[in-house]
């Protein structure tokens, strides 16, 4: 008899593909279906780690909103040499913007007991890749903020999951 645990399973899939776990070299009737990042459907994929140290990928939809927030950094004395053509006495150093993404994804009540690790989860990273490939540069790490993290449906087996990400500083453009 085997003891219930987690099974890591590799492979290179290029398209959606059906996995069949099996135990002792004999085949269990449970199937997994793996889809690959470059062909998540979303706009969104967020990766985050899990209660049991193991990357998960989500996929977010097309409905999100984006909100800036631009922070003067601060401004410098100007000398004034004609009042005529001169406009202002100080000048501007420069802009920093701290960019959040509010998105949200239908999510089969299924599938809600593994994303709920997202909102304590140490480690949350925003796919900012092409698509074609799955490499550490195409992966920013975000802070994630739960304002409504769970949304229950009761005449559907569906459940909404909201999140807010904010994008690291260095992700946005800082005018100097």
């Amino acid at each position: 008899m085997s003891e219930i645990g987690y099974y890591r399973y590799k492979t290179t899939a290029d398209q959606e593909k059906t996995i069949y776990l099996t135990i002792n070299y004999t085949r269990v009737g449970v199937s997994k279906t793996i889809v690959p990042v470059n062909t998540c459907e979303g706009d969104l994929i967020i990766k985050y780690l899990d209660k049991n140290g193991q990357y998960r990928f989500y996929p977010f939809n097309n409905l999100y909103r984006t909100f800036d927030e631009p922070e003067k950094i601060g401004s410098a004395n100007k000398f004034v040499t004609n009042i005529l053509s001169d406009q202002a006495r100080e000048q501007n150093i420069g802009f920093r913007n701290k960019r959040k993404i509010s998105m949200r994804a239908d999510v089969p009540s299924d599938h809600l007991e593994k994303l709920v690790d997202i909102y304590t989860s140490p480690r949350v990273y925003l796919y900012i890749g092409l698509g074609s490939t799955d490499q550490a540069e195409d992966w920013v790490e975000v802070d994630q903020i739960s304002d409504n993290p769970i949304v229950r449906n009761r005449d559907k087996n569906m459940s909404q999951i909201l999140i807010t990400i904010t994008l690291p500083e260095n992700f946005s453009v800082t005018m100097i």
